[in-house]
């Protein structure tokens, strides 16, 4: 399961460094690594937040998870705005549109592999309990068919 407060973070993260370099005046190329950084944490919260149950079910009542959830993707939604704002000020004519479009692509690619892993994880799950009934279900049968026989 994905956290969604190490991905907050993660997300926080990599705006800081986005938004330094802009000021700076980099390059977007040198920003392959915080941009990719910064989809991924994006993909997490967001697929983090779709997950049944919320996002920390396990840990707290339902009232404190919409809580956290909302302040979550209210600061991320500040944090967007902020970058976007950067952007405007020092960067170059329609960076922030191409970086919204790598953002979206990666944030696609991302969720895809979580929900193939989830998949994962959810077969194998499935497979351990088909696999230990049939071994119970063939165990109680054995057993069964050896006092009928007299042998126990």
């Amino acid at each position: 399961m994905i956290d969604p407060l190490m991905a907050f973070a993660a997300l926080k993260t990599a705006s800081s460094a986005i938004s330094s370099a802009v000021k700076a005046g980099k390059d977007m190329t040198s920003l392959i690594g915080p941009i990719t950084k910064l989809a991924k944490a994006e993909a997490d919260l967001s697929f983090a937040a779709e997950k049944k149950g919320g996002i920390l079910g396990k840990l707290t009542g339902t009232e404190q998870t919409a809580i956290d959830a909302h302040f979550r993707k209210e600061e991320a939604k500040r944090i967007r705005d902020e970058m976007r704002e950067l952007f405007a000020l020092f960067g170059s004519p329609g960076q922030w549109e191409r970086l919204q479009a790598e953002i979206a692509a990666e944030r696609v690619r991302r969720k895809k592999a979580l929900q193939a892993e989830d998949k994962r994880k959810r077969r194998l799950k499935n497979t351990i309990i088909i696999v230990l009934s049939l071994v119970g279900g063939i165990t109680i049968i054995t057993l069964e068919l050896m006092y009928l026989k007299g042998a126990l």
